[in-house]
């Protein structure tokens, strides 16, 4: 009964959190910890079959489902919304909550004012530094370390050739606070050698994209798909060096960093948020000040 742990949500081959419980599963089977996912508002076909051949449980979820168990939660709106119910119909044992933005949402602040929430896991110092305090006003948090898992041994290496261009992009999902307005003035001011060319990709232009940053420049070369057009460890594989500028996410622990450097992409980042705790500049990417010029 302790070498398992029962998850509220479950994983995707998309996104943030749900990418990451993804990653994090692997970790749990390394170690022979019996892993039971209870999906709150469903699942990918495909990924059900992936958790299965990995030895995972599936269960329906009903408010009693997790009496007695140890729960992980990976930022689940819908997991903070049943959890009034979970809670009157048996308490689990330990519910160990995760927050993956850098804010709180009122469910949240509500299940730690009722105590319901036991420990709770921080993917960075940069994301403590702003919840605590916000949850310490409410009351005592109690917290562990934690660091996201990323299984590079799932990318398959493949070596870029130049073919006469050097190719820049970013990936994101369709997200105005995602993208940078100047996110186009930054791709046409970069240099490249005089006998490459220059190519821009972005995976994740979509409406939202395109009213925040506006249409490409008449001088660049570039392409853009829409979210999920094309597998991410296609783009990864096509571009050489991947710039990520936001517009206002704060983010936290992006998961295309660890994508680029799994993939061997070079990620050009703000200086700021949780960036400088993920990057050594010079050595693993490049950080940058807010301001780009």
């Amino acid at each position: 009964m302790q070498n398992q742990v029962w998850v509220a949500g479950f994983p995707s081959f998309y996104g943030g959190a749900d990418t990451e419980l993804d990653h994090l599963i692997d970790l749990l089977r390394c170690f022979e910890v019996d892993v039971h996912l209870v999906p709150m508002f469903g699942a990918d076909p495909q990924m059900k079959a992936n958790v299965i051949a990995r030895r995972c449980h599936i269960h329906e979820y009903r408010d009693d489902i997790f009496v007695d168990k140890t729960v992980v939660s990976m930022c689940n709106g819908s997991f903070l919304e049943k959890l009034p119910l979970i809670m009157r119909s048996g308490r689990p044992e330990k519910v160990i909550w995760f927050n993956c933005m850098t804010w709180l949402f009122d469910r949240e602040k509500e299940a730690h004012r009722n105590g319901w929430i036991d420990l709770f896991g921080f993917e960075s110092d940069y994301q403590k530094s702003l919840l605590i305090p916000q949850l310490e006003g409410i009351r005592p948090v109690r917290t562990f370390p934690y660091r996201p898992f990323f299984n590079a041994a799932r990318i398959e290496w493949r070596y870029r050739s130049w073919e006469g261009c050097y190719k820049i992009g970013r990936i994101s999902r369709d997200d105005a606070n995602k993208f940078a307005p100047d996110t186009w003035r930054i791709f046409d001011r970069v240099l490249v050698p005089p006998h490459l060319k220059k190519k821009v990709y972005i995976l994740g232009y979509g409406p939202r994209a395109k009213e925040r940053i506006g249409p490409a420049p008449a001088t660049l070369d570039w392409q853009t798909w829409s979210p999920n057009a094309i597998p991410s460890s296609q783009f990864y594989n096509t571009i050489d060096t991947m710039i990520h500028k936001t517009g206002g996410s704060r983010e936290n622990c992006p998961r295309v960093l660890f994508e680029a450097y799994a993939h061997g992409v070079v990620p050009v980042v703000e200086r700021g948020f949780a960036f400088p705790e993920l990057v050594v500049h010079g050595e693993t990417g490049v950080t940058r000040q807010a301001c780009w010029q």
